[in-house]
């Protein structure tokens, strides 16, 4: 197991703070409500991006995800993929969609919701590790 420097673990964290919370503040800008035209090509992206950084983050990072550095369990390496998971999932089911069709929108509703919830998390445990 590589030995993380306390300071590497809060670049890390501080990384993964502002990439789940950019994705906080647009997944709670952009909810998909009835009737209301869903802007999904124009969210796509964007979320792309933070996804983007996520990955950076994690590539970079030169420890182990599934503990923390003192060898015990750490449940930000599994929040963290979820995560990146969901924003994955979003990514391929609604590329190259202006909107989202009404037949999708309760899934659509429940995946995005899924994937703010799981970025508020992250967001908030990191903010704890800073």
């Amino acid at each position: 197991m590589t030995r993380v420097v306390d300071e590497e673990r809060r670049r890390f964290a501080a990384a993964v703070a502002e990439a789940a919370g950019e994705v906080v503040e647009l997944l709670g800008a952009y909810q998909i409500r009835p009737g209301v035209p869903f802007p999904v090509a124009e969210l796509l992206p964007l979320l792309t991006a933070r996804q983007h950084a996520l990955q950076v983050a994690v590539d970079g990072y030169p420890g182990p995800l599934a503990v923390d550095p003192a060898g015990r369990p750490d449940p930000l390496g599994g929040e963290l993929a979820g995560l990146m998971s969901w924003l994955q999932l979003l990514r391929v089911l609604y590329r190259g969609l202006d909107d989202v069709p009404e037949p999708l929108r309760i899934a659509a509703g429940r995946s995005f919701a899924a994937a703010h919830l799981a970025a508020r998390r992250v967001r908030d445990r990191t903010r704890r590790l800073t």
